[in-house]
């Protein structure tokens, strides 16, 4: 460790004096493109002029940000004040309450949900490269383990604190972000952040959350551990997002806090289709004409721009005409759009279908015609086994015994009534 105002001094000193460096530092004006964009998942016929200019100030566009809001959606009960695991339990509250102290209770509740599912930052990654300061060969091989210096001030914060590594060879250089942060973590703890990144943030366990539907836990627990500018938190993020993805599991990260990310991670790409055909199985077809929107308005085409007085039917309709090629990723939204039923709808329907055959089968009618045949109760036994019937279908019925009045508590029946009139 070495005091803070030495360390600004002698940083200071050596800009001063010029010291230039092997690897200098880029800025986002030297950038070819954004490190949120993935040329690889990129759809092909979607340009990214403007869209790769600067994504942080497209983000924070009062538009975008309106319209990732009302693509992240608001379940209450299943996602944003479900059970979740705590530290310490607490118990659950009940109160019986007038309609009106319920519907206040209720915009109470939807008042802090907004809140809760404000999207998280999103911002370029900070540089991984490094400056050199000064080389000192006389000191070199002086040990076999490189030297940090951390500024622990108490008025330096994790983002301006500074980290600067003596090398073995003795380069005294910047620290890099992960070199950075590791400092942070080892001076200044926090509960739940320990000094290495935890294991669920690699394959396979990784893997295994994914695949359990724990989205929503490894984001939270990545924005926790990471700074939004920390490359690795860049990388963490377009992996899970591109997994959700092709595992379809969107509905994990729907009315979650990240969702408004994703979308606008897709609207980058133009890969918005995957998504877009899930909306219009689910019948939100509100949802799908705001990503629709969200996707022109990042991409900024004049050529295939809508008016803001466009109902959301038209909305969809013009971009699955202006994009035929995408017609046979939209399967479930087409059909929404020409039957009006969603996939629940599709499936009740399928049940009850199946529900009424089973019935169907189990009714069978019992005559001395069928009684023989498979069509009867016995089925295929009828084939190894002789049937005889000893009952004919229209033998006459037997006499019934006398109705007996008043039930079986009753003193008298009828015939001793008879008896007592004669």
């Amino acid at each position: 460790m070495i005091s803070s105002r030495r360390l600004s001094l002698f940083l200071r000193n050596q800009r001063s004096l010029g010291v230039s460096s092997s690897t200098p530092t880029s800025s986002t004006s030297q950038r070819f493109k954004s490190a949120w964009i993935n040329l690889a998942r990129k759809d092909p016929n979607v340009t990214l002029g403007k869209a790769s200019d600067n994504v942080e100030k497209q983000f924070t566009d009062e538009k975008v940000q309106k319209l990732m809001s009302d693509l992240t959606g608001m379940e209450l009960q299943d996602k944003v004040f479900k059970p979740r695991r705590t530290a310490f339990q607490q118990r659950a509250h009940y109160a019986l309450m007038t309609d009106e102290r319920l519907e206040q209770t209720m915009d109470r509740m939807r008042g802090e949900a907004r809140r809760f599912l404000q999207p998280v930052p999103l911002k370029e990654p900070r540089s991984e490269q490094y400056e050199v300061l000064t080389r000192d060969e006389e000191i070199a091989k002086f040990d076999e383990s490189r030297f940090v210096f951390t500024d622990i001030t108490f008025d330096a914060t994790d983002q301006d604190r500074t980290v600067v590594v003596r090398e073995v060879d003795g380069t005294l250089r910047t620290g890099t972000p992960e070199e950075h942060d590791r400092m942070n973590r080892v001076y200044y703890e926090k509960p739940h952040r320990p000094i290495e990144p935890p294991a669920v943030f690699s394959d396979p366990w990784l893997k295994n959350a994914l695949e359990r539907g724990e989205h929503e836990f490894v984001m939270d627990w990545a924005c926790w551990f990471y700074e939004p500018d920390d490359p690795a938190f860049v990388k963490l993020s377009c992996l899970v997002f591109d997994r959700t993805v092709d595992a379809g599991q969107f509905d994990a990260l729907y009315s979650t806090r990240h969702f408004g990310t994703f979308a606008f991670y897709l609207s980058l790409h133009g890969g918005i289709p995957p998504l877009l055909n899930w909306f219009g199985g689910l019948g939100k077809l509100s949802e799908a004409a705001n990503l629709v929107r969200l996707l022109k308005t990042i991409q900024g085409n004049w050529k295939v721009m809508h008016s803001a007085k466009d109902s959301d039917l038209k909305v969809i309709e013009d971009f699955i005409r202006q994009n035929e090629r995408l017609k046979p990723k939209l399967g479930l939204l087409l059909d929404y759009l020409q039957t009006g039923l969603t996939v629940a709808d599709k499936e009740k329907e399928e049940a009850a279908a199946a529900s009424e055959a089973r019935t169907d089968n189990r009714r069978t009618n019992v005559s001395s015609a069928t009684v023989g045949s498979t069509a009867g109760p016995l089925g295929s036994m009828v084939k190894e086994y002789k049937v005889h019937i000893n009952r004919e279908h229209n033998q006459p019925e037997r006499e019934r015994p006398p109705y007996k009045k008043g039930g079986a508590r009753t003193r008298y029946t009828k015939k001793d009534t008879d008896k007592k009139k004669e």
